[in-house]
């Protein structure tokens, strides 16, 4: 019988496996799988999208009316997969490819449908699913296709990855029995052999050095390097093409643990004397490499080569000089070894030796500059007027402790005394001159000057520019300043007398949205909170009619409570967008961080002085806590002529005379914010009594309080054991709330019948920033950059809730590397507002930033670290009593830290001694027998080098404690030798 669409339905539909679906298609050529391959794409796109068309059958329709609001959630249910089972069995290629196309189970009866039906579409199509991120094929069914002649045996990097995988799977699919070994698998399938080859070409696993493969595998189990090694001992695969693939493999782009893989199975393959020798010009050629493991195995192979007594001078001499231009200490060492052994070996090289030590002068590490310079004075004698010149324009180059040595030996090789080199300490340290004591900026911000002409906006003045920047953000967003802007023009221009061609060019733009479309850090590409709030502002004003996008929260998307005053705002903006009404913003940000010039908020009252409930609107609350702290005082002259509803909020928050009474209870939101407003840390619990208000919520009545402490978790999984840092956060009012009355319930109502009010944060700003620190969530709306830098900008007068949350998020990726999925660093954005102190939190953001691995986060910190001395808002007894505090968690990065440091040092006098001050404060509570706390006594060392500052007492106490023979403990002993300031 001929299947019809609706046979089609009912075997997709029924229940059970897809059996029945493959055996009712075997027999259909591709004319009558052609006829029915619209019905199968019709019936597999209303199950994908759990919504039935006008057509649909009363039993499709019940099926999905019976998946509610989630359809999303039978994504690979038994009708879904059929469905897509018979896409491979009837629809085009066009079909297939698709993403959504994936066979979520009962792989077996796809691979049976596919050999029935033997598609012209086949090797086009395996290609291009080997390419994804995921596939659903399997290696036994592409080997059983090109046995059965369905399909070539593709050629791409995919089919080479998952060649790998499958190999050296430990178990057998579902756990039942372990997998043979790499070696058997091969030679029971030789066709494979010849794919070997490919592993050395493209980056797969196959070479990964993770142990976990390896942990409660069967005593058999082979890795591939030993399956490689084996084969080539029985004969099977060439010895010396597997070495020089190995070497080859070096060569590529791919990832580090793939390259340290194939340079690790090419010492397992242990290389005898002769082929060392001849694969010397590849060794020479890697000394350029840019990945650091690979130039030491390079450095290691030619030491052996130098060794056997062959080593190729003259091309080594002029090659390692490369080394020296990367910054890892390692291999710089190892090089100038190696040049030490060449040049007692070899007294014709001696000359070529000196000159590319000397290259190691330029090196960034001050131990390398030391050796280098060690080398050097050892022979002095051979160093010529023109080298001794060159030494000496190096001067700039190496660290303030080496310049003495640098300077004795540029006047010693030349005969000349050493007159140039700056006085010295008795540890050999040059001292010199004092510079001015760095004092930080201790101050409330209120004291602080805050606007400057660099950062006033620009605002957007016409709809065609409007329409441009929309455009624009959709694709990526500059910054919150932009989206402020946006915000800003559409609130003062939706008014506006619309051009003719309005419609025509905002209507591209509306679809774009709509699709989804746009950049990662585009308008659009948050999908809970405050984005799709901004996307519904834009789209009421583009279309004229009210969007509004609700999303709940739930165990999967959150959005953090910090923007729910802002989304509020958001949603009365877009209101008046949908209705073509006009109104300045009075939170519009007239400098960039957020900040708005109290003057041109004054103008926007007494503009907007008629609009009733002005006082009462969100807007209002936002713009509050964006004052700056110029020019208060002429702008509370100003607000006498405001009307009296408005007027004495206005006075209250500019340090006017206007305490808040009992009668503006129901007006606390507003209160508490103008308070907020006029002194941001203070505690206004006392002074709000009289209103009787029950308040509970951190930074309302009374500022937050953020604990927090770090420590280390140590986490086992079979015989596998490992640490993992811990952060924790717990927010609180500073000053508790007065005791609950006593009674339970009774007391509740006796006080709710006194006519006591409970607050509510999220009609409070400020309250709603201190929310949700600790992240629990898989994502949110603070994976995108311009969200997580716009939060500071919410509150800018105190972004330590927004910093705190910032410190929360990196110490989840501590160790980990940069990522364009969770991107760090814009939470560091609010470290750069001139004239305002960072406080405990924003140190403690800092140094997240500093001894975290994300080298995105890590460069920005420097940076501000730098300005921050500048403008003297870091505080060095602040980050030295947090760095004591990380530390007490066992897990700061202190060789991170100090990398970071030792770029903050040489910019001036002034940051080597406050970089000085931080680490003299903290010595004393550094764990010194910490291993990577050398790197910290290394900092110390060239900070006293150019400060020329003694110790204090408690620190070099702590350092005269220490013992050993180790470098950190010759360091110290170093450091605590006599010294007498300039």
């Amino acid at each position: 019988m001929a299947m019809t669409p609706e046979t089609l339905e009912d075997l997709v539909l029924a229940p059970g496996d897809a059996w029945p679906l493959q055996q009712a298609c075997a027999g259909l050529d591709e004319k009558a799988r052609a006829k029915l391959s619209s019905a199968a794409q019709k019936l597999h796109r209303q199950l994908e999208t759990s919504k039935a068309n006008k057509g649909a059958s009363d039993r499709l329709k019940a099926l999905l009316a019976s998946r509610g609001k989630e359809g999303w959630r039978f994504y690979s249910s038994s009708q879904n997969n059929k469905a897509i089972l018979a896409l491979f069995a009837l629809g085009p290629l066009s079909a297939v490819k698709k993403r959504d196309a994936h066979v979520w189970s009962g792989q077996d009866v796809a691979q049976r449908i596919i050999s029935d039906r033997r598609p012209p579409w086949m090797d086009e199509w395996l290609v291009h699913d080997l390419e994804q991120a995921i596939t659903w094929v399997e290696l036994p069914m592409i080997l059983a296709w090109v046995k059965e002649g369905v399909c070539r045996k593709p050629d791409v990097e995919g089919y080479s990855r998952m060649f790998a995988a499958y190999l050296m799977r430990p178990q057998e699919r579902g756990g039942t029995a372990p997998a043979p070994p790499i070696s058997r698998q091969l030679l029971d399938e030789p066709s494979l052999l010849e794919d070997v080859w490919r592993l050395f070409e493209v980056e797969t696993i196959a070479f990964n050095t993770n142990g976990w493969l390896t942990s409660g595998a069967s005593p058999d189990y082979e890795t591939w390097p030993q399956a490689l090694v084996k084969l080539s001992e029985q004969g099977v695969l060439d010895r010396a093409r597997l070495l020089r693939a190995a070497l080859d493999g070096l060569r590529l782009d791919i990832k580090e643990n793939q390259l340290a893989g194939f340079h690790r199975f090419y010492a397992l393959m242990a290389p005898t004397g002769p082929e060392i020798l001849q694969h010397q010009p590849l060794y020479i050629d890697l000394l350029c490499h840019p990945v650091g493991h690979v130039v030491k195995f390079a450095i290691d192979m030619l030491a052996k080569v130098e060794k056997l007594g062959a080593l190729q001078t003259d091309a080594v001499l002029r090659e390692v000089q490369g080394v020296f231009a990367s910054a890892g200490k390692g291999n710089a060492m190892a090089a100038l070894k190696l040049i030490e052994r060449l040049a007692a070996r070899d007294e014709q090289a001696r000359p070529q030796c000196l000159v590319a030590a000397v290259e190691a002068l330029r090196h960034v590490n001050a131990d390398v500059q030391a050796k280098a310079l060690s080398f050097l004075q050892a022979n002095a004698d051979r160093l010529d007027e023109t080298r001794r010149a060159s030494i000496a324009e190096l001067e700039d180059f190496v660290a303030a402790s080496n310049k003495p040595g640098l300077l004795a030996l540029a006047g010693q090789a030349a005969g000349e005394p050493a007159a140039r080199a700056a006085p010295a300490s008795a540890s050999g340290v040059p001292l010199q001159p004092a510079v001015e004591a760095y004092v930080p900026i201790r101050e409330d911000i209120a004291g602080q000057a805050i606007l400057s002409e660099e950062t006033v906006l620009a605002p957007i003045m016409s709809v065609d520019v409007l329409i441009d920047r929309v455009l624009h953000a959709v694709e990526v967003v500059d910054g919150p300043d932009e989206i402020e802007l946006i915000i800003d023009a559409i609130g003062r221009l939706a008014g506006s007398p619309q051009s003719p061609g309005f419609e025509r060019r905002v209507a591209p733009l509306a679809h774009r949205i709509k699709s989804r479309g746009g950049g990662s850090n585009g308008l659009g590409a948050v999908s809970v909170g405050v984005g799709p709030a901004l996307v519904d502002l834009v789209l009421s004003w583009a279309e004229g009619r009210l969007y509004r996008t609700e999303h709940p929260h739930s165990q999967y998307y959150t959005q953090d409570d910090a923007f729910t005053p802002m989304i509020a705002h958001l949603r009365t903006v877009a209101g008046r967008a949908a209705r073509r009404e006009s109104r300045q913003l009075l939170s519009a940000p007239t400098h960039r961080g957020g900040w708005i010039d109290v003057g041109v908020w004054m103008d926007r009252l007494h503009a907007l002085a008629h609009v009733p409930g002005l006082e009462q609107a969100m807007d209002f609350r936002l713009s509050l806590l964006r004052l700056a702290p110029d020019g208060r005082a002429q702008a509370l002259e100003r607000a006498a002529a405001l009307p009296a509803a408005l007027r004495r909020f206005v006075v209250f928050a500019l340090g006017g005379e206007a305490p808040p009474a009992k009668e503006d209870r129901k007006d606390y939101a507003v209160l508490i914010t103008a308070a907020r407003c006029r002194a941001p840390l203070a505690d206004w619990t006392e002074a709000f009594a009289p209103l009787g208000l029950d308040d509970e919520w951190p930074d309302s009545l009374s500022p937050a309080r953020y604990d927090w402490r770090s420590e280390q978790k140590v986490v086992k999984h079979d015989a596998m054991q490992w640490k993992l840092p811990q952060f924790h956060v717990r927010v609180s009012r500073a000053v508790a709330p007065a005791p609950e009355a006593k009674g339970g319930l009774i007391g509740r109502l006796a006080q709710s019948i006194q006519g006591r009010i409970a607050t509510q944060w999220s009609e409070l700003p400020t309250a709603a920033s201190a929310r949700r620190i600790e992240a629990k969530h898989f994502a949110g709306d603070l994976n995108t950059i311009w969200v997580t830098q716009w939060l500071a900008h919410l509150w800018p007068q105190n972004p330590t809730g927004a910093q705190m949350k910032g410190v929360s998020k990196l110490s989840e990726r501590i160790d980990e590397n940069s990522s364009n999925w969770t991107p760090g660093f814009g939470f560091l954005d609010s470290l750069f507002q001139k004239n305002r102190p960072w406080g405990e939190i924003g140190h403690l953001l800092l140094c997240m930033g500093l001894i975290g691995k994300d080298a995105d986060v890590k460069g920005l910190a420097v940076d501000a670290l730098i300005e921050g001395i500048e403008g003297r808002v870091f505080d060095p007894a602040i980050f030295a009593d947090v760095m004591a505090r990380l530390g007490e968690g066992k897990w700061g990065k202190l060789n991170r830290l100090g990398e970071a440091l030792l770029q903050v040092v040489p910019v001036s006098a002034l940051h080597a001694q406050a970089v000085f001050e931080a680490l003299n404060a903290w010595l004393p509570r550094l764990d010194l027998k910490e291993r990577s706390a050398v790197h910290v006594l290394e900092v110390l060392r060239e900070t006293q080098a150019l400060t020329g500052r003694p110790l204090s007492v408690s620190a070099l106490s702590a350092l005269r404690e220490m013992q050993g023979a180790g470098k950190a403990a010759k360091l110290a002993k170093d450091l605590c030798r006599p010294h007498v300031a300039a």
